[in-house]
């Protein structure tokens, strides 16, 4: 207690003591649980690192087919025995500073980006904690910023390998922040950066900005924010054309996919794929929301309580966030492929909705103990799920063994083949089951409490970032 007050006096008001002691103990996590080996790097990934280095040592992302990593088959031919990687330039040059420092680092060198993905998550989750700030006191911003850090897949997936989700996650949030206290510019920025990691992010700039600008009753918004946006895609389209030879879908449609093409599909089989991936979305047992970070079913049902007591850009950054994952999921399989812990897709959506989830805590969860007790022994559930992913989950072509596995994996128990395959089993059940007692233990003595508010006058002061004050 000593401690924590203590903390409290030197941080005082300081957005950046809170920023710090959210990124600090989050980068340790996450760079402890990378995933560099090539034998348990997803394809996509890994398909970042070869240009990068390329920039790095020889100023072009063009590198000569010799030197692409083996079995991997997202580049783009180039002619004259020359490829290019086929993941967005956002993602590529992000890594290149890693690769120009660790000149040691091969064009199939994981460690440089896995880095650059580790970070990147856990500043965004320090942004996050700003974010959130603005509506909770510095205290709840702070746990609930642990928790979106470590009870979901920005974890597993954004932290410990180079995929979108992680600079994503960070340029959605600083967009947030940017409109949360209506600095249009720096939000307009913010989604510059998301489009040129993963262009359609560029619908949640566009609902986003419509929705501030008919909420205002000015085009300023809109405007803003749709000049930056179109920036950043227009630098998209620049890089596309010029290392890709085609338009916005050229990346995809050198390997042979047409996300663009499935998105207008409006055949019965297509509206029909479209309602089994939201289902998988949110209850698959492999992918799935509600599966994979359960602490989250109870903030769900106190979505409408939140929605009526949030601000406007909390509400329109949410539509945005459900806009994107609609359309995502129109054009694309739910599960987004193998190879990694849980689900992926969703990462937007969720990031953009923690400021209704923190509402929804605070004015349906946290009044009732039991709703209260059920959320923390969930939560429990949820980081032990992660845990798990994070440090038992083996290599990502474990599924390839078994015959007839691969096409059900999506709603299996996440990629289960790949911890319960050799010595990780016994670590993983380990896990599991003290990460259940505790749940238990937590529930009941938290359900004993009697009904009332969680957040204490305390911890509510702006003064007070680490006063943690004993609950009644």
């Amino acid at each position: 207690m000593r401690l924590y007050v203590g903390l409290a006096t030197l941080t005082g008001r300081s957005r950046f003591a809170l920023w710090a002691f959210t990124f600090v103990p989050l980068a340790g996590l996450y760079l402890a649980t990378l995933r560099t080996p090539t034998t348990i790097a997803n394809f996509d990934p890994a398909a970042v690192s070869p240009s990068a280095w390329a920039i790095a040592h020889h100023g072009t992302p063009v590198l000569p087919l010799r030197d692409w990593p083996a079995l991997n088959q997202w580049y783009v031919p180039e002619g004259g025995g020359q490829v290019v990687s086929n993941r967005s330039p956002g993602l590529v040059f992000m890594a290149v500073p890693f690769y120009f420092l660790v000149r040691s680092a091969d064009a199939d060198d994981q460690m440089p980006s896995a880095i650059v993905a580790a970070l990147a998550t856990a500043a965004a989750m320090a942004v996050l904690a700003l974010v959130v700030r603005r509506i909770a006191s510095p205290r709840a911003a702070w746990a609930a910023a642990l928790i979106a850090g470590t009870a979901t897949t920005t974890w597993t997936v954004s932290g410990t390998s180079l995929w979108p989700h992680g600079p994503d996650q960070l340029f959605l949030l600083i967009a947030l922040l940017g409109v949360s206290g209506e600095r249009y510019a720096r939000g307009g920025f913010g989604f510059a950066a998301s489009v040129l990691t993963r262009p359609p992010l560029a619908v949640i700039a566009a609902v986003t900005g419509l929705y501030e600008s008919w909420r205002r009753r000015s085009w300023r918004p809109a405007l803003v924010i749709g000049a930056w946006s179109t920036a950043g895609l227009g630098v998209f389209l620049v890089y596309s054309a010029a290392y890709w030879h085609g338009g916005i879908d050229s990346q995809y449609a050198a390997v042979g996919g047409h996300p663009v093409a499935t998105f207008f599909d409006v055949t019965p089989d297509a509206w029909w794929s479209f309602a089994v991936n939201v289902f998988g979305t949110f209850a698959a047992l492999g992918h799935g929301i509600l599966t994979t970070s359960p602490f989250l079913i109870p903030l769900a049902a106190g979505l409408p309580v939140a929605w009526r007591k949030a601000p406007g850009w909390a509400r329109s950054t949410a539509i945005g966030g459900i806009v994107y994952l609609a359309v995502q999921l129109k054009a694309n399989r739910f599960n987004g492929g193998e190879g990694f812990w849980g689900y992926r897709y969703p990462l937007p959506m969720l990031t953009l909705a923690a400021p209704l989830l923190v509402l929804a805590w605070r004015e349906w969860v946290a009044p009732v103990a039991k709703r209260n007790a059920a959320f923390m022994a969930l939560v429990i559930i949820s980081i032990a799920d992660e845990v798990i992913g994070a440090t038992c989950f083996a290599t990502p072509d474990y599924y390839n063994h078994v015959p007839g596995l691969q096409k059900h994996m999506a709603w299996l128990p996440a990629n289960l083949n790949g911890v319960l395959t050799g010595p990780r089993a016994v670590p993983a059940a380990a896990i599991l089951a003290a990460g259940t007692v505790l749940a238990v233990v937590v529930y009941r003595r938290m359900s004993r409490t009697s009904d009332g508010p969680y957040v204490s006058d305390v911890a509510r002061s702006d003064n007070n970032l680490f006063a943690f004050a004993i609950e009644d």
